[in-house]
């Protein structure tokens, strides 16, 4: 399939790519997931390395231009990289997973996935979460502030408790999660103009100058957003080192 081709007739005349470029397409369920929150922060922090590979960001979510708005300024995303479509026509043409589909509401239908069924890996990776990781990164600084919603009562040093590495350690993940989800329900009906779309599953696709496809991965899970969770990105130095 040519994605890039696929994109660019379903936006019509507005602009999204630069000509002979690469290019990192990321294809985000609703701006509300977790997937699509946990994701976009990963992209943040490793923001130098896609600049280092002269690889160009493009962010497609589902949910109104306020949504995008909130979900670039709560997760440090430059706004011009991201892009909001109302429905999930576009992950349709792209034969994206829609997620768990059942004839009940589209929030019934994510919660059981939450409980892994119908959702490989979800459990496991959330799980993770609360172990830790000792090969993935950590999250919070020595002194960074943790804010659970308007309260900020705790600091990054409090996970030297279980480790002072510098690997993802007990309950770092499972707070990061707990931090999105509260940004989330807060903001409820910013977030989720149209709760239909809930459980749809995005993807990753690198594209060389060619327009060609360099890596691709496709989600079928809540939580399972990259082959390698512990280091979602790292195929871009498998394939362009």
């Amino acid at each position: 399939m040519n994605y890039k081709n696929v994109i660019k007739e379903f936006f019509g005349k507005e602009r999204i790519f630069l000509d002979q470029r690469k290019c990192l397409i990321v294809l985000l369920g609703s701006f509300a997931d977790f997937d699509s929150f946990e994701y976009a922060q990963q992209l943040s922090a490793q923001s130098n390395r896609l600049a280092n590979y002269s690889v160009d960001l493009i962010l497609i979510g589902i949910g109104s231009e306020k949504s995008k708005e909130s979900f670039c300024e709560f997760n440090n995303i430059d706004i011009k990289n991201v892009f909001a479509v109302s429905n999930a026509d576009l992950h349709k043409k792209l034969n994206m997973n829609a997620g768990f589909d059942s004839k009940m509401p589209a929030i019934i239908n994510l919660l059981i996935m939450c409980m892994g069924i119908k959702s490989r890996g979800t459990i496991k990776e959330v799980l993770r979460g609360y172990f830790g990781d000792k090969n993935a990164k950590s999250l919070f600084a020595f002194d960074e502030d943790i804010n659970l919603g308007p309260l900020s009562l705790l600091k990054g040093n409090m996970f030297d408790i279980f480790s002072k590495k510098q690997n993802l350690r007990p309950f770092e993940l499972a707070t990061r999660r707990l931090i999105n989800m509260i940004e989330i329900l807060s903001n409820w009906n910013t977030y989720v103009p149209d709760s239909g779309f809930l459980t749809q599953r995005g993807a990753t696709i690198l594209l060389n100058e060619k327009d060609e496809v360099l890596y691709e991965f496709i989600s079928e899970s809540l939580l399972g957003y990259a082959s390698k969770m512990s280091a979602p990105l790292s195929f871009l130095d498998d394939i362009l080192n």
